[in-house]
């Protein structure tokens, strides 16, 4: 199950067009404890991991962390706003 959630997500990673979803699903979800900039606060901080690294992360531990289950689309956009970040 997590080996065809990070699949997914890693081949969400090449469709561009997530970029924006990515952003406004991180706001909603993750930025509360993650930061607004990445940096850290409750949680740590996520800013320039590999978009593999936060795909598998979500893909193990999102229930854990009460953002809920995304969807493979989801968490690579997520996964890719995040690498994404400096």
């Amino acid at each position: 199950m997590t080996r065809t959630l990070l699949a997914l997500a890693l081949a969400a990673l090449a469709a561009p067009s997530f970029a924006a979803d990515g952003a406004a699903i991180y706001a909603k979800s993750c930025a509360s404890c993650h930061g607004e900039d990445g940096k850290g606060g409750t949680a740590p901080p996520v800013a320039g991991k590999s978009a593999a690294f936060v795909a598998e992360v979500l893909g193990m531990h999102a229930p854990a962390m009460k953002v809920g289950k995304l969807s493979a689309a989801d968490a690579g956009a997520v996964a890719k706003y995040v690498a994404a970040m400096k």
